[in-house]
């Protein structure tokens, strides 16, 4: 069994399209959440999740809940006027239907793969929607994610935009990255895969101008277009000092 792992998409139906075409073969999809904010097309996005994604495979993240329950999502300060610009967008171009899908998405869901145990969330097992660890951080905080999660033998969430596969004492932990707003300095939108137990971190070009042109036709703020096209260009986030690290995100 082969299935794709994708998470924060943010509105980027080109980069999510290069990732569905690049892995046409997989038996299933697993979305870590936060379809919507950020990109041009928050609808095609939802539509796409709501048609094809199983309802116990598809993840709620805090911006999927911004949107959904007209919330803040939370984002470290670098990030929060971006955020919210494209919020009033997101939550323009939504449907009634597509918020109320986006509402009744779960952060957390457990599952099995064959006789692997899994846990899927956003973020982080003690804080679902909003915590953030980086990889770098002290190995016993990872390990005391893995144990909040009950020590499955996989363990998936996304929301750093980083992606990453590291294992604990008896978790495998995979980040897939972001299919549509990467922060690690690649601009190519990120996923992973889970073939028959092996998990692969992956990436895959897509038409960065193409997503950019159709921001320019969202009526954003000269800066915030600048910092977006800034964004989806290097594959890098503004600088952030002095984020805790262990409680909100960047994203």
């Amino acid at each position: 069994m082969k299935v794709l792992i994708v998470s924060d998409i943010h509105a980027n139906w080109p980069a999510l399209r290069a990732v569905l075409e690049a892995e046409s073969d997989a038996d299933q999809i697993l979305c870590l959440g936060d379809l919507v904010n950020f990109g041009p097309q928050p609808a095609e996005c939802v539509a796409w999740a709501k048609e094809i994604v199983p309802p116990e495979w598809a993840i709620q993240g805090n911006h999927d809940r911004a949107v959904a329950f007209n919330e803040d999502p939370h984002c470290a300060p670098a990030y929060a006027g971006l955020a919210d610009a494209t919020q009033q967008v997101s939550k323009r171009l939504l449907t009634p239907e597509m918020k109320q899908f986006l509402r009744r998405l779960q952060p957390q869901h457990r599952f099995e793969l064959g006789s692997a145990k899994c846990v899927a969330c956003h973020a982080l097992p003690k804080d679902p929607l909003y915590g953030y660890l980086p990889e770098m951080a002290a190995p016993m905080l990872w390990e005391s994610e893995a144990v909040t999660a009950g020590l499955p033998n996989y363990l998936f969430l996304g929301h750093t935009h980083v992606p990453m596969r590291m294992r604990s004492t008896k978790t495998l932990m995979v980040n897939p990255g972001s299919v549509g707003l990467p922060q690690h300095g690649d601009a190519q939108a990120t996923y992973a895969v889970w073939d028959d137990g092996e998990v692969t971190l992956c990436r895959v070009a897509y038409d960065v101008e193409e997503t950019i042109r159709a921001c320019e036709g969202l009526g954003l703020a000269p800066q915030v277009l600048r910092q977006l096209t800034e964004m989806l260009r290097t594959g890098r986030g503004p600088a952030l000092e002095h984020l805790d690290s262990t409680v909100k995100t960047p994203t």
